[in-house]
């Protein structure tokens, strides 16, 4: 088939060909099959597969702006109907917007206890070996330390010693923060 005419539309590109079959692609499909009148192009039907591929890559942008891990979006990609994602997930990773290990260090200072963040860690669905890497290195301390200090401002009307004692420690088991650690950082023996 020989392209007759190349058209711009507001965003994409409208393409005839000589027996009259119009085509609209967006342009980096255009540029990428250099398509301008008076080329041959073999089949149209790889034209429309490079259009559902880029089509796809947009709604994993799209997706993957959102904060999502590489498991995720692979994920997202099959149920979309793209069964080969190895290209699509190696461009994402160039644009940089998807990067797992960036995500875990961000997770890891959210100020997570170590079962949050284990939970976390399991809802972006990381691998096993880097969830196992994350709690590893993870020191819970800091965390603690700033939720103590949040739990002394928000009780710090309470008159009763003990009582304020009793609610802090409460507070902070909530958080999912462990018995002993806690009972370091208040002073209780």
């Amino acid at each position: 088939m020989i392209v007759k005419e190349v058209r711009k539309l507001k965003t994409n590109y409208q393409v005839e060909f000589q027996n009259g079959y119009k085509l609209t692609i967006d342009e980096d499909t255009l540029v990428q099959y250099r398509l301008r009148p008076g080329i041959e192009v073999e089949s149209v039907e790889v034209l429309q597969k490079a259009m559902e591929k880029h089509k796809l890559l947009n709604k994993a942008i799209k997706f993957a702006s959102y904060g999502k891990s590489e498991n995720q979006v692979i994920k997202y990609l099959n149920e979309q109907g793209m069964h080969n994602t190895y290209d699509a997930i190696m461009t994402l990773k160039k644009m940089r917007i998807i990067d797992d290990y960036k995500m875990i260090r961000g997770l890891q200072n959210k100020g997570y206890s170590y079962l949050q963040l284990e939970e976390k860690l399991k809802f972006y669905q990381f691998e096993q070996k880097d969830i196992d890497y994350a709690l590893e290195n993870y020191n819970e301390r800091i965390p603690l330390y700033k939720q103590f200090k949040l739990a002394l401002k928000k009780y710090e009307k309470e008159t009763d010693y003990k009582k304020k004692q009793q609610k802090i420690y409460r507070y902070l088991m909530s958080k999912g923060f462990n018995e002993d650690s806690v009972m370091s950082v208040m002073n209780i023996s």
